[in-house]
């Protein structure tokens, strides 16, 4: 697949964004040799998704460059895509299948193999029903075929859709245990007080370089599309409380439904945040700023993301001029509450990224705790300076003394634990916990 030289195609309305450098960055990713690009604007028909005299000139084009496949975008129903084959006597393939490719490449977890390999199946499915109906028609006539006159080409087919099946099945029982697994982690992590960010954003845009800043991980940085596919989390540092922050897959205009459902655990990291950075590419173009975000935006619904408090980080600032990165700050003034200008590469703005998230974060109100001396004291302790902010801490004949900032949930499962009286609101007066 790698090095393969490629037509590629674009089919949009008048009103349709020109996406092709998209386009050319995905094909590129996959490992293609891009040798020409055709821009259809217009309607198209049913039978091609194109017209039928672009057919016919795009076919005289690969007669004189002789590619070695073309690539179409959007995406083609089955039978479009068998007719164009056939018109043009070249392999083709769609937008989806482009992504598929990328995803594969990328791919180092089990479950993101899994992942990958379950929607290259679900995809896979219509085309060969569709091989199936056209072989069908093709060799018999009249009534429907009975049992013994379906040929060995029909067999074969019906086979391969039904080991297809039994395949997916396998793969979506090894996906439940894994993502059950993970949702066990999730909430283990949540009882011990640890709180959820969620990077986000368009394809990309620096996430898994902001990932690196903010936490010091080795996520994999590069500048491709889809690098990240499965979600990385590591510790948030700066802030005074424990905070896991979530890497994870970019989103792209249009991203297939089937790659949607088949990232499902890795986006429900996003839906599950308690706050999600919505990491934006401030080197582009302003139109481009806008159009990304609404995209990013728009899957968030898809998700069910909803109601999250979202903190954009305008990235890559030290690329553009102060006027620029100010006109895409206004272009995106009615879709996101806050933004803030960075630089993941040069650190610039993170400090004043990690107030703003530190201030979406759920509230924590500031109690006084009595801890009582010896091994269960100790290990409380030890718990709370893991799990909170600990302001003071004193060691008298009562025992030992803290004032911590606690959420709600964290000062709950303390309460549980110590005598009554111990856990006080440090308030105007101080009064004990409900």
């Amino acid at each position: 697949m790698n090095g393969e030289r490629a037509l590629l195609v674009q089919s949009r309305g008048p009103s349709d964004p020109d996406l092709m450098d998209e386009f050319v960055a995905l094909a590129e990713s996959a490992g293609y040799s891009v040798i020409g690009t055709i821009d259809v604007v217009g309607s198209g028909s049913a039978r091609f998704g194109i017209s039928r005299g672009k057919v016919e000139e795009i076919g005289l084009w690969i007669e004189v460059n002789s590619p070695d496949v073309v690539l179409f975008s959007p995406v083609l129903k089955s039978s479009q895509m068998y007719r164009l084959m056939e018109a043009w006597d070249i392999e083709v393939r769609d937008r989806t299948q482009v992504i598929l490719e990328i995803f594969d490449r990328h791919a180092r977890t089990l479950q993101a193999k899994l992942q990958i390999e379950e929607a290259r199946l679900r995809y896979e499915l219509p085309f060969i029903r569709h091989q199936l109906r056209m072989r069908l028609q093709r060799e018999h006539t009249g009534a429907r075929p009975v049992g013994e006159q379906i040929g060995a080409g029909e067999d074969l087919l019906n086979l391969r859709v039904m080991e297809i099946r039994r395949r997916i099945a396998r793969i979506r029982s090894k996906l439940d245990k894994i993502e059950r697994a993970q949702q066990l982690k999730k909430k283990s992590r949540s009882k011990s007080g640890f709180l959820e960010v969620a990077l986000a954003g368009y394809t990309n845009a620096g996430k898994s370089t902001l990932h690196r800043a903010l936490t010091g991980s080795s996520v994999e940085v590069a500048d491709k599309l889809f690098t990240t596919l499965g979600t990385k989390a590591a510790l948030l540092r700066g802030l005074d409380r424990p905070v896991v922050l979530n890497d994870s897959v970019g989103f792209i205009s249009d991203l297939p439904p089937s790659l949607l459902k088949a990232f499902n655990t890795t986006l429900m990291e996003i839906a599950d945040a308690d706050v999600v950075v919505l990491v934006i590419d401030g080197s582009d173009p302003v139109d481009e700023v806008r159009r990304k975000t609404v995209t990013c935006l728009d899957t968030f619904r898809e998700i069910g993301a909803n109601g999250i408090p979202i903190v954009g980080a305008l990235n890559k600032v030290d690329l553009v001029t102060q006027d620029e990165a100010d006109a895409k700050t206004r272009a995106l003034d009615d879709l996101i509450d806050t933004l803030v200008p960075i630089s993941a590469k040069t650190r610039l703005g993170l400090e004043q990224l990690l107030k703003e998230v530190e201030a979406h974060l759920p509230p924590v109100t500031r109690y006084r705790v009595l801890l009582p001396y010896g091994h269960e004291g100790m290990s409380l302790l030890s718990w709370v300076h893991d799990n909170a902010r600990v302001v003071s801490e004193q060691f008298n004949s009562g025992g030992i003394e803290i004032e911590v900032d606690l959420s709600y949930d964290l000062a709950r499962r303390l309460l549980k634990t110590l005598p009554v009286g111990s856990l006080q609101r440090v308030d105007s007066e101080i009064q004990p916990i409900d």
